[in-house]
């Protein structure tokens, strides 16, 4: 029930304004957003309300507009001085231009010493005096720090991960103001960082990490402005490229980052990563056998050849440990499945022949391969070879998944049959794609199978969080 009604309902009720005064969580989980100035005085009715001496958890997550002003001070102060543990201000801009709300003082102050989780967005994480000594407690208790689309500076990164000595958890995504950023901290266990695109003017040179206890990282940028200098046990990687010349200083940098990450077992890769290793290796006939410890990779991406199938089957069979794979067709542009869908549908292009010349090298069988996905499935060429290159050379293949949408474009389901019955399409087409999809699976329930006990089930909606 939204706070506001629970106000009202507490007029009517002894038993609910008593469970509200003394309540130990308080979550404004969709602020009131207009195009023209918002109404947040629901809010502080509430909070003036509430007389409980402590709260667990504060949270304010919703749209605003360029006319919205979320009193974000007052909601800081008022959390922090009920010795609030985790603390949300989730603010999502609408407007073209970034905004970044004000924080008060407090927040680095000791009355921090509480916060145990802290997620920002849309404000300007500064300290009141930049540069200045701050209280030796602020943020002394913090596990996780999240900062998503903040004005954010590198001294201001460096203040935090000296204060948070127990930090845990780190994610900046997409911050502006960073130039050259150090993330080392002797507990962190997480550290994700995305670079904020086509909006910093070319300042953001680099990002170093020395996290010896680090488990998890996540990057996505520029893989020459990445630098790891201390994970030693670093095994679930998130390695998001981006696309860039491949000259000999980029080809150097890539070469001496993946030989830093060879002991781990989870990738999460998209084109850039598989590209390098087949200009590298295959166009020259050399196996890549550096992840010889990798048992699950996850790649996202496009399939612009035949030649971009093979490099990407060739990676995967040169990484002798592996047993689960997913294949995420979510960027592919539009509903390659059936071009009759619209007449002013245009399929992606999917180069053969020549201009997709097959590399000296095509890699060996996927022994170990026991599990397949492939996401956003839609029968396309590439798709389809793809899938019959798995079947072929995973010899102990248990279970090849294909996944297809069928349902809500607005969830993360997978992609093709775009929602037939929803989009108003005549009875007729929609009868056709059917068959199209009859023909896609009939195709591939016959293709040969290297592995006799290898199922092959075709479904709607997959776990995010599986991964």
């Amino acid at each position: 029930m939204p706070m506001d009604s629970v106000v009202r309902t507490s007029i009517l009720s002894k038993r609910w304004s008593n469970l509200w005064k003394h309540t130990q969580g308080v979550d404004f989980h969709s602020l009131p957003f207009s195009d023209n100035q918002a109404d947040y005085s629901p809010i502080t009715r509430c909070l003036d309300l509430l007389l409980s001496p402590q709260i667990i958890k504060f949270a304010a997550v919703g749209h605003v507009s360029e006319r919205s002003n979320p009193d974000v001070v007052r909601w800081v102060n008022f959390a922090l001085s009920k010795n609030v543990r985790q603390l949300t201000i989730g603010l999502m801009s609408v407007s073209l231009a970034r905004r970044f709300f004000q924080l008060p003082e407090s927040l680095f102050s000791n009355r921090s010493k509480t916060l145990e989780h802290l997620v920002l967005s849309f404000v300007d994480f500064t300290p009141p005096r930049p540069g200045q000594p701050i209280a030796a407690s602020v943020f002394s208790s913090l596990k996780l720090l999240v900062l998503t689309h903040c004005k954010l500076a590198d001294a201001t990164v460096d203040l935090c991960l000296h204060k948070c000595v127990l930090l845990e958890e780190l994610v900046i995504n997409m911050c502006e103001g960073l130039k050259n950023v150090n993330i080392s901290g002797p507990n962190l266990r997480l550290i994700s960082f995305r670079c904020l695109e086509d909006s910093d003017d070319g300042e953001f040179r680099s990002i170093r990490v020395d996290a010896p206890l680090v488990g998890n990282l996540v990057y996505s940028g520029d893989l020459t402005k990445f630098y790891l200098n201390n994970c030693p046990v670093l095994q679930i990687l998130l390695l998001q490229g981006r696309e860039e010349p491949m000259n000999e200083a980029y080809t150097v940098h890539v070469r001496e980052l993946i030989d830093q990450i060879r002991h781990v077992n989870t990738v999460i890769l998209n084109f850039a990563v598989v590209e390098f290793v087949a200009k590298e290796y295959y166009t020259r006939g050399i196996p890549f056998q550096t992840f010889q410890n990798l048992t699950h990779v996850f790649w996202y991406g496009s399939l612009k050849s035949s030649n971009a199938v093979y490099n990407l089957v060739a990676f995967l069979g040169d990484c002798p440990s592996l047993i689960e794979i997913a294949v995420d067709f979510r960027e592919e542009s539009g509903a390659v499945f059936c071009q009759c869908i619209s007449e002013d549908h245009v399929a992606d292009e999917y180069e053969e022949g020549e201009s997709s010349q097959r590399n000296p090298y095509e890699g060996g069988n996927l022994e170990k391969l026991e599990i397949a996905e492939v996401r956003c499935f839609s029968g396309f060429k590439g798709e389809m070879l793809l899938v019959r290159l798995l079947l072929e050379k995973a010899v102990n293949l248990r279970k090849l998944w294909l996944f297809w949408r069928l349902g809500d474009l607005s969830v993360m389901h997978d992609n093709v049959l775009q929602d037939i019955t929803k989009s108003g399409y005549p009875q007729q087409l929609s009868d056709t794609i059917q068959e199209e999809a009859n023909s896609i699976i009939a195709t591939i329930l016959d293709f040969r199978k290297a592995s006799p006990r290898a199922r092959i089930k075709f479904g709607q909606e997959w776990r995010i969080e599986s991964w």
